[in-house]
């Protein structure tokens, strides 16, 4: 079975080490591997993935555009890399940066609340999303976490009606750590989920219980790599008690059909 890995992270080479140790504190778990670029592809193409969504996290406005460059430059250098931008609700030039990532063949933007400190629902982003919505370029929030609302599924809510035509992938389920609440609240709202992060936590019984609550043409293979382990992630997923055809959606037809790759 193919795979596209729709939930990665990597980071220049000198400050691998800081950003992997910053992303497991925040998960509160360990991660595998340092996040290079080279890391991604040597341990992922070993456990059978071909392509990887790359989603990089500006902490600060002021790294943004490094950031951007930095993503294009990785996928310009490794084919099997999906790259999308970075977008930060203090830019003040938030517009001309998504004409820059759409410009430089990103796919998508990557924002992340609870690591960059302000919610799904910041009347900044507002104008931001009707644009995003009117080119067509989807946006993958970090959703859920037991200590922040920030990111939690009555934020996206909010955002989903607000903007209905605004193409948003939600990670983790829709509510990492708050799996439940985002169970009862998304289940009929017209997005897509990844599911990186999640089954180690969940369970592979209530795992498949969420694919089959939300659809399995709704949901991405996601790893969240370097935090899990691409082989056992892969090996958890293929136990998993779906249809074959569910799981060849997940794995990598839904992404390529998303994405238009």
């Amino acid at each position: 079975m193919q795979f596209i890995d729709f939930h990665t992270h990597i980071y220049p080479e000198k400050i691998v080490m800081h950003a992997t140790e910053y992303l497991s504190s925040t998960f509160g778990k360990d991660a595998e591997w340092p996040g290079s670029a080279e890391n991604l592809l040597i341990f992922g193409m070993a456990a059978g993935i071909s392509k990887f969504v790359t989603l990089p996290v500006a902490m600060k406005e002021s790294q943004v555009r490094r950031i951007n460059e930095f993503i294009i430059k990785e996928a310009s250098q490794y084919e099997q890399i999906i790259p999308f931008g970075a977008l930060h609700a203090d830019q003040k030039n938030i517009m001309e940066e998504i004409d820059f990532i759409k410009s430089s063949g990103m796919k998508g933007i990557k924002i992340h609340p609870n690591q960059q400190g302000f919610p799904i629902d910041d009347e900044r982003l507002f104008d931001a999303y009707t644009y995003l919505s009117e080119l067509s370029i989807p946006v993958l929030f970090h959703c859920g976490d037991l200590h922040s609302d920030l990111s939690n599924p009555p934020r996206l809510k909010k955002i989903i009606k607000m903007f209905p035509k605004l193409k948003i992938v939600a990670a983790h389920f829709g509510g990492w750590q708050v799996f439940d609440q985002a169970y009862d609240m998304l289940r009929k709202e017209n997005i897509h989920f990844d599911m990186s992060s999640s089954m180690y936590l969940m369970g592979l019984r209530k795992t498949a219980k969420f694919i089959r609550h939300y659809g399995a043409d709704k949901i991405f293979f996601g790893t969240d790599f370097p935090l899990c382990d691409q082989s056992a992630e892969i090996e958890r997923f293929l136990m998993l008690e779906i249809p074959d055809d569910d799981k060849e959606k997940i794995a990598y037809k839904n992404a390529e059909e998303f994405l238009d790759i």
